[in-house]
């Protein structure tokens, strides 16, 4: 199995099938398109950035044993990050072969600063409290979760055993908790926590991507997938084992939730098809979280995902084909005002 297909079937890659769908000629070029109307688009990174796409978005053949040349899959875990006052913006260089966390000023741009060190980074998060980048590193064989912080210092302490395959860590409010998912085996995830005060682990539902509730510790939305290898958005307490879906569409996949800072919104990367259904791409959608008022945002031929808030709510950054005539990832920064 090659490096690229083992890493898409051990860490989730999801997709959407459609027999009729083919693709055509796309033009990346264009920055928004008129469904996109009265939403401003701001380029953070450039091309000289090289924001990493390696195992991003891609039509798979023999995925999952499903055959289906018209299946397009992504990469869900996350793969941007602001730091927490809104200052800075994070993001995966690919450079030299290897993968790691850089970080820009969120307004001016300008030079990134490297803050990880390593072969392989493949997926991040910033602590509630700003101190702490939480990632993801393909190393020896497994996927692990490691931290290091946030503004100096290049000393990584591990968080995984190193025999498992876990993905995603999000660390808790109070900093003494981290969440992620644990891959085990093809399509099956389930989420776990790490008590940094007792160096204990704790198993406690299927799903992937743990989105927290600020203020309901025991409370966090994941993506699950069904028996179709789609994925749905739910909603699980923890410690009552009640469990809701939230978002969920036949023939669709919708993943990587994440909680606007109101507590009113989820947003989460999708799989659209164009109007004249020639093409599938992914694309930004939002559903308020008592399941209402599920909208579009994006619409662009390219790929949009990855997306994650502002701090104030008002934007989300995200990762973005668009603006490239080659279809180069870049973050993207866009307005909200629903």
């Amino acid at each position: 199995m090659n490096k690229l297909l083992y890493l898409a079937v051990a860490a989730g890659l999801i997709g959407w099938n459609s027999a009729e769908a083919k693709r055509v000629k796309l033009n990346y070029s264009v920055i928004d398109v008129p469904e996109e109307g009265g939403v401003k688009f701001e380029q953070i990174t450039e091309d000289s950035d090289c924001v990493n796409k390696e195992g991003l978005v891609s039509k798979a053949k023999g995925m999952f044993g499903i055959k289906n040349l018209s299946k397009i899959d992504w990469w869900v875990n996350p793969r941007i990050a602001v730091s927490p006052d809104g200052s800075k913006v994070a993001y995966l260089n690919w450079k030299n072969r290897t993968s790691n966390v850089m970080v820009k000023d969120a307004h001016r741009g300008g030079a990134s600063t490297q803050r990880t060190f390593r072969a392989n980074v493949t997926d991040f998060t910033w602590s509630p409290d700003g101190n702490t980048i939480c990632f993801t590193e393909f190393r020896s064989g497994h996927f692990g979760v490691y931290l290091v912080d946030a503004s100096q210092g290049t000393v990584v302490r591990q968080i995984s055993t190193g025999n498992e395959n876990d993905f995603a860590g999000q660390i808790t409010a109070d900093g003494k908790h981290i969440l992620f998912h644990r891959g085990e085996g093809p399509g099956a995830y389930s989420i776990w926590s790490y008590d940094r005060e007792k160096n204990l682990f704790s198993n406690y539902s299927r799903g992937m991507t743990p989105c927290l509730i600020p203020d309901e510790k025991d409370v966090i939305y994941c993506g699950r997938y069904t028996d179709k290898r789609e994925s749905e958005i739910w909603r699980v307490n923890l410690s009552s084992g009640v469990e809701e879906i939230l978002l969920s569409q036949p023939g669709r996949s919708f993943t990587t939730p994440v909680l606007s800072p109101d507590g009113r919104w989820l947003l989460v990367t999708g799989a659209s098809m164009d109007e004249k259904g020639k093409d599938i791409n992914t694309d930004l959608f939002v559903i308020r979280t008592d399941g209402t008022q599920f909208t579009q945002l994006t619409y662009h031929p390219g790929n949009d995902l990855s997306g994650v808030w502002a701090p104030d709510g008002k934007s989300i950054y995200f990762l973005s084909q668009r603006g490239s005539i080659e279809g180069t990832f870049n973050v993207w920064k866009m307005n909200f005002n629903l």
